[in-house]
């Protein structure tokens, strides 16, 4: 993939957290710059900026004698994404509902059919992002979504574990689709309390699974 000249930094932080959040660059692989450099067509000094811009939002971590490498997050760590997802979206989620308009509505329907008919697991993270961002976008409250957009993407390398059955999807598509029909009734309340029960769902079967997934492997 070749990266244009503008926006040149933002299009390689785009590019390599793609490559993070969508599990090809998984936990603890080491970010060779000279190759990357090579791969995305640019020059060393804007693939640095781009770095510490990764390693900012958490998604990279760099050590001494051992480079920059893909961060690795605890159970504990990953709980704690959630627990922030779960009160930052209740309470956007609860001022952007008595504000929707039919433009928001028909914003997070389009996510919803697009994720029905074309959504794989590599694609998943950005669709759940692009749903999730339409429906607080009434909110009007910028920086917390930019705050929001970080936390996404750091717990959705995650969510990609857990959704590896076509029945998750399915019921994560569900739970959309009910959201929405919250929100179209102003239903502050049940829309609210759907979205903390879907989080925190989506929070323990992750959770649970990356359980069974060490257990395994450290049973080998």
């Amino acid at each position: 993939m070749q990266i244009g000249r503008q926006s040149l930094i933002d299009q390689i932080v785009g590019e390599i957290r793609r490559r993070i959040v969508s599990g090809e660059l998984p936990d603890g692989t080491p970010l060779r710059q000279e190759k990357l450099a090579a791969e995305l067509g640019v020059s060393r000094v804007p693939l640095r900026e781009a770095i510490r811009q990764l390693e900012a939002e958490g998604l990279v971590e760099s050590e001494v004698h051992k480079g920059t490498v893909v961060s690795s997050l605890s159970p504990a760590e990953i709980e704690e994404l959630f627990e922030i997802r779960s009160e930052l979206e209740t309470w956007l989620f609860g001022l952007a509902i008595p504000r929707m308009t039919e433009s928001h509505f028909q914003a997070a329907e389009a996510v919803i059919a697009e994720a029905s008919a074309t959504s794989t697991i590599e694609t998943w993270g950005d669709l759940n992002w692009r749903f999730h961002h339409a429906l607080y976008a009434a909110s009007e409250r910028r920086i917390a979504l930019r705050l929001l957009k970080t936390v996404h993407d750091n717990a959705n390398r995650y969510v990609n574990l857990q959704l590896a059955v076509a029945a998750d999807v399915e019921h994560e598509l569900l739970d959309h689709r009910r959201l929405v029909a919250f929100a179209r009734l102003g239903d502050v309340a049940g829309g609210v309390g759907l979205l903390r029960t879907h989080i925190g769902r989506v929070a323990e079967n992750l959770l649970a699974s990356i359980g069974r997934g060490r257990a395994v492997a450290g049973a080998a």
